[in-house]
């Protein structure tokens, strides 16, 4: 055990002694932690101490999450059938049958996951708001565009997938919301300066500009990142789809490398980087590394490098970084002079030294992360995930296939009854087809049959592969995932438009369930913590294409305020825009069909309508009619402009 950690925990029956904090308050907390001090060695501990209760909490659901990951892969432990089929050969005989590991859980899985992406990706805005006020309502379509910007950015939909995986593989998808500004390099195009253009006449050159680089905001919003279950340590006393509301602490673990922390350090974000010695994340604690099999197939590793960490070689450069949000009282650990719990950001590298401490002030009050737990059974700390119930049927379902195929084999491959003393037994053992097996004299003119004869081999697996669709029947049932839902046509007959329809709806009824209790629990909370985040950390007005609207416009803080709601999603599907175009065709043959219609709805807006949702978005440059004309009869009230048209606005 570490010295600073011996300093707090050397025994558990007695109290840390609390040493003497400077009455001195510094501009960052951060340098009350100086490496070595005592002040440092007792905050350590503190952090430590609920690490370590997490990791033994979290370490009981781990073998249960990689027997899912192999059979989510499909991965079997199989030996070197390179040798073994070379020695077979050279021995004449049949090499082995390799074992088949039907991947029905990757097949129900991917068809969930890719539902609940349509779902709640399928459409713009990604994250839908309400309103509370009138100011909240004038404002909402704004904050919805800043939303959809910043997801763009995050890549949202990267995010979602592996929240949805996670949430069916594990039973548990997390994913932290940070705010986040970065700068880059970018290409500008300049006036010369005095003494640019004195040198550009010298030397005959007409360039009035020149192109430069200068480093620029690039980005400056919420972040979205997804924590692996393997590296995620919530409060144990709290269920975990409730930490960020009701825990004291939740940390998440990352292996990071020293240029990157370095640069952090330079940027005023972290300190005492220097005095940690990198690569040593797992030395003395081997138990932490290859802990996911995720990477099994393919014989990679699960988080890169953590073959170099689990041997403490120093190689790979690395750090293991613990960081964490923690509801303290800052007087307590000499950290301020506050006497209320607040939540503190930190950041530990290889468990031995605090490089960041500092409040987490957010609006939201609550840890940056939200969990999902969908198949929750309400109460408790780690709950179940689908891979737990369809596992078994996976498996029953891999017997039948081996052991039906090996049966297959046994009966192809002749098993014979024989004398070895009346036959030539190299004859009897030639591995191709066409053998022709000689008799010793001692057989000479006598019955054939009495020398060899065929073993009968009986088939007690003919009826596996009809009892494997039963199973995989059940299996269906189970995780509501039907052969149309997987894009295969469905077997046993034809069957009306409506039973399909009805068949559909029922598995489409259960997964939207799932999807939207996913909503509740992460996505609209997601969406809180991004809202109130942005309202209070944006400071500058960006230039964006409002959503509905077709110009551009600056939307800025002012634009962004009102108390919003969070409406949850309710699982189903987007609107199909095939199925939408048909609507919209009948629509317009409709109108043209009727007088009265074409007297109270326009007729030229909605054909455009139609176009556009068909994908002919220029339709209006083929207008007979000028767009200054246009815009006259629009000032006289009898045009909108078609995205106003179809948002549904009023004429």
């Amino acid at each position: 055990m570490p010295k600073e950690l011996e300093f707090y925990l050397g025994d558990p029956n007695e109290e840390a002694k609390v040493p003497e904090f400077s009455e001195q308050e510094p501009e960052n907390p951060i340098d009350l932690l100086s490496p070595g001090s005592d002040h440092h060695a007792f905050v350590l501990g503190y952090l430590n101490k609920r690490i370590k209760s997490s990791e033994e909490s979290m370490n009981k659901f781990y073998a249960r999450w990689q027997i899912a990951e192999r059979k989510m892969q499909a991965y079997l432990s199989l030996p070197n059938y390179e040798q073994m089929l070379k020695d077979m050969n050279n021995k004449s005989q049949q090499p082995a049958p390799a074992i088949i590991l039907f991947p029905y859980q990757y097949a129900v899985i991917s068809t969930i996951v890719a539902y609940m992406l349509k779902a709640l990706c399928g459409k713009k805005p990604v994250f839908t708001l309400g309103a509370n006020s009138k100011e909240a309502a004038d404002n909402q379509r704004y904050m919805e565009t800043m939303l959809q910007y910043q997801a763009d950015h995050t890549r949202i939909l990267l995010k979602a997938c592996q929240l949805a995986l996670d949430s069916q593989l594990y039973g548990l998808g997390v994913i932290r919301c940070n705010w986040a500004v970065k700068y880059g390099t970018r290409r500008v195009i300049r006036p010369l300066s005095e003494t640019e253009a004195m040198m550009a006449a010298a030397s005959g050159s007409t360039e009035q500009y020149v192109k430069d680089k200068q480093i620029k905001k690039i980005f400056a919003g919420v972040e979205l990142t997804n924590i692996d279950p393997f590296m995620f340590f919530p409060d144990p006393n709290v269920p975990m789809v409730d930490v960020s509301s009701k825990g004291e602490y939740v940390f998440w673990r990352e292996f990071i490398g020293k240029h990157i922390l370095i640069q952090a350090q330079r940027e005023g974000s972290l300190k005492y980087v220097e005095t940690v010695e990198p690569g040593q994340a797992n030395q003395g604690d081997s138990k932490w590394a290859n802990l996911s099999h995720r990477s099994a197939l393919t014989g990679g590793q699960a988080h890169a490098g953590e073959s170099e960490r689990g041997k403490g070689q120093t190689v790979s450069n690395s750090y293991m970084v613990d960081q964490g949000s923690v509801e303290i009282i800052p007087r307590e650990l000499g950290l301020g002079d506050s006497d209320q719990p607040e939540k503190w950001l930190f950041t530990i590298l290889n468990r031995k030294q605090i490089v960041q401490a500092e409040p987490l002030d957010m609006d939201c009050g609550r840890h940056p992360v939200e969990v999902t737990e969908p198949y929750t059974l309400g109460y408790g700390f780690g709950q179940p995930a689908l891979g737990d119930y369809i596992g078994p049927i996976q498996d029953i379902v891999s017997w039948f296939v081996d052991s039906h195929i090996y049966n297959v084999r046994a009966s192809l491959n002749n098993q014979w009854l024989y004398d070895p003393s009346k036959i030539n037994e190299a004859d009897l053992k030639y591995p191709q087809p066409g053998k022709h097996i000689r008799l010793k004299p001692l057989a000479y003119g006598t019955d054939v049959r009495q020398v060899i004869t065929n073993f009968p081999v009986g088939n007690a697996t003919q009826n596996h592969m009809s009892d494997m669709a039963q199973f995989l029947r059940i299996g269906d049932m189970v995780s509501a995932v039907n052969d149309p839902m997987r894009g295969v046509a469905p077997q046993g007959g034809r069957r009306t438009a409506t039973e399909t329809r009805q068949v559909g709806e029922s598995a489409f009824g259960r997964l939207a369930a799932i999807t939207s209790i996913v909503s509740q629990q992460a996505w609209v909370r997601i969406a809180e913590q991004m809202v109130l985040l942005t309202q209070q950390m944006q400071e500058e007005e960006i230039w964006l294409q409002v959503i509905g609207q077709q110009a551009f416009q600056t939307v800025g803080p002012s634009l962004l305020m009102g108390d919003f709601t969070y409406p949850v999603h309710d699982g189903t599907l987007p609107v199909d825009r095939v199925a939408n175009l048909d609507i919209w065709k009948e629509i317009l043959q409709g109108l043209g069909q009727s007088p009265v219609l074409s007297q109270t709805h326009s007729l030229p807006r909605i054909f455009e309508h139609v176009c556009q949702l068909g994908g002919a978005d220029n339709i209006t440059s083929f207008r007979l009619v000028p767009d200054a004309m246009m815009d006259q009869i629009a000032k006289a009230g009898n045009a909108i402009p078609l995205a106003e048209a179809a948002a549904g606005v009023p004429q």
